[in-house]
C-alpha cells in the first residue's frame, strides 16, 4: 500500500484512503479534511437506543452545512482521529440542549484512546481546552 501511495504522489495523483491504521506509540501528524462519507450516523444510532463515547463537544449552532463543526481546529482534530482508523460521527441531536459532539461507538473506544495517544501535535488536554474555547466564544457572541 505504501508503495502505491508513494507512486501516486510522485505522479501527481494523490488518492485518499478512508482509514490509515496506526500502531500504538507511533507518532502521527494529520491535517487533512474530515472524510464526510465515512462519518458514522450517530443520531440514527441514538434513536435506536445506542449510546456514544464523546471526545469533543461544541455548540450545536456551530455546525456547518456538512454537519461537522465549523471551527477549523475542531475539524482538524476530528479528521486526525478519523484518519487513524477510528470511525467517528457527529452527534447533533444530543440530549444536552445546544450541544453537539464528536463521538464514537463504545466498541471502538480503545481505538480512540490509541489514536489520541499517537497524535503528536495535540496535547493531552486539547479536546477539553478546545471545547471550553468554543463554548466561551459562543457565549461571548461568536460562532
Amino acid at each position: 500500500m505504501l508503495r502505491r501511495l508513494l507512486a501516486s504522489v510522485r505522479s501527481g495523483v494523490v488518492k485518499t484512503f478512508r482509514y490509515v491504521p496506526q500502531v500504538i506509540g507511533d507518532p502521527m501528524v494529520y491535517t487533512g479534511p474530515i472524510d464526510l462519507d465515512a462519518l458514522v450516523d450517530l443520531d440514527s444510532l441514538a434513536d435506536r437506543g445506542a449510546s456514544h463515547w464523546t471526545f469533543l463537544a461544541f455548540p450545536s449552532h456551530a455546525v456547518n452545512k456538512h454537519g461537522v463543526p465549523s471551527d477549523p481546529d475542531a475539524q482538524r482534530y476530528v479528521a486526525a482521529i478519523q484518519s487513524a482508523g477510528v470511525p467517528v460521527g457527529i452527534w447533533r441531536n444530543s440530549p444536552v440542549d445546544g450541544t453537539a459532539y464528536a463521538a464514537v461507538a463504545h466498541d471502538v473506544i480503545p481505538l480512540l484512546h490509541a489514536a489520541t495517544e499517537n497524535l503528536s501535535q495535540y496535547s493531552d488536554t486539547f479536546a477539553a481546552d478546545l471545547t471550553e474555547r468554543l463554548f466561551n466564544e459562543s457565549s461571548a457572541g461568536g460562532t
